[in-house]
């Protein structure tokens, strides 16, 4: 137990004597909370729109009165003065196609300045089909494709006028009233741009940012000589070496769990398997930095590996959605672990679940396959170098 206690504490030393790596793994986690903490805004739940009503056209079709048009006036209105999700910029009252069409370029000029996010057209038959009682109605919209955020989203804010629309004319048929707020949505009173951004920034900084701080542990000290000297043994080393680096990384998570809840950390569900996941994510971290620097035969190859490991995580960390991907490409996102951390941030932060165990134990057994490589590629080279002297 003494060669241990002296093993983890030439590990301490080493680490405290490579100031900027420790300067890179406590300082840039803090930095890049702060910025995104102390930046405005989120996803789209507001937009500025514009309507162009056809509802004076005259319509076609089994109507009492197909010059009915007092409708669209009370949904324009509802959108104007009632919704949370919507501002009212311009309208447009088109009485034939010639003006439809007039409008529907103005419309379309300040959806590309974007003075409006969003212009909605009102039918022909609009108010027509209100007055006959039915909700089959279909309104058609325009907004950026480009903001992927907002294509989503409007589909669930254009649900608030709707709703108030149909209580205004009562059409209480199968109502159902929906707040524009998407399930799991973080509210806009909190940080939002950091609090989406957590699932996928805290995994890729903490795995990333120890994974660096390990990968020069084995290979850039050559501890060959030491091995021939004494009678320390490869586990003893191993051992020494990943208690000390998890230690360091306990510390970083502490300092990073702080520093977000100072930023209003919105986490709906428990703040223990938060943590947990992060400890469960950093400790992958060390144990992959042990594999690289024991495959490494410098310290140049090292960082290579480092980097070509890195990118890959960052390529297959879930940003991109598993469906969008071939099966092969979908499978290295199970196979590695930044996919499982960050699908269990997300349940725990946005969702308020608990621990999906599938995805925990998998993470934790890449970390152990990780730390079994480690030793047994350590262990063969020690040995071969062994047999050289």
């Amino acid at each position: 137990m003494s060669d241990l206690d002296g093993l983890i504490r030439k590990e301490f030393g080493r680490i405290k004597a490579d100031k900027r790596t420790l300067i890179l793994l406590f300082a840039i986690p803090v930095l890049l909370i702060v910025v995104l903490g102390l930046t405005a805004g989120g996803t789209t739940t507001f937009f500025n729109a514009a309507i162009i009503t056809k509802d004076d056209i005259e319509c076609s079709g089994d109507f009492p009165d197909n010059k009915t048009s007092s409708y669209d006036e009370v949904f324009i209105d509802i959108v104007k003065n009632n919704c949370t999700a919507f501002g009212l910029i311009k309208y447009f009252n088109a009485t034939n196609e010639s003006l439809y069409l007039e409008s529907k370029q103005q419309a379309q000029n300040l959806l590309r300045s974007e003075k409006i996010d969003v212009y909605i057209i009102l039918p022909e038959n609009f108010s027509e089909l209100v007055e006959n009682g039915t909700m089959n109605i279909t309104l058609i919209y325009y907004i950026d494709g480009s903001d992927m955020t907002a294509v989503e989203a409007i589909k669930v804010a254009l649900m608030e006028p709707i709703a108030y629309f149909r209580f205004n004319v009562g059409l209480l048929e199968n109502m159902t009233q929906i707040i524009p707020y998407p399930e799991f949505d973080v509210p806009s009173w909190k940080t939002q741009i950091l609090n989406y951004a957590i699932p996928l920034l805290l995994p890729l900084l903490i795995l990333g940012l120890d994974m660096n701080l390990t990968s020069l542990s084995i290979v850039s000290e050559g501890p060959l000589p030491r091995m021939l000297l004494t009678p320390t043994g490869r586990r003893q080393i191993i051992a020494s070496k990943l208690i000390a680096y998890s230690t360091i990384m306990l510390l970083q998570i502490i300092e990073v769990f702080i520093v977000i809840s100072i930023f209003d950390l919105y986490c709906l569900g428990s703040l223990f398997e938060f943590l947990l996941v992060l400890l469960l994510t950093g400790f992958c971290g060390v144990t992959m930095g042990l594999f690289i620097s024991a495959i490494s035969t410098t310290e140049q190859v090292a960082n290579q590996i480092y980097m070509m490991f890195f990118i890959v995580l960052t390529m297959f960390s879930g940003f991109l959605p598993k469906k969008l991907l071939p099966a092969s490409m979908a499978f290295l996102i199970d196979i590695l672990p930044l996919g499982h951390s960050v699908e269990l941030l997300r349940d725990i932060t946005l969702r308020g679940l608990e621990i999906n165990p599938n995805n925990f134990f998998q993470l934790l057994l890449i970390s152990l396959i990780f730390l079994i490589l480690a030793y047994v590629l350590y262990s063969m080279r020690t040995k071969l170098k062994k047999l050289e002297v």
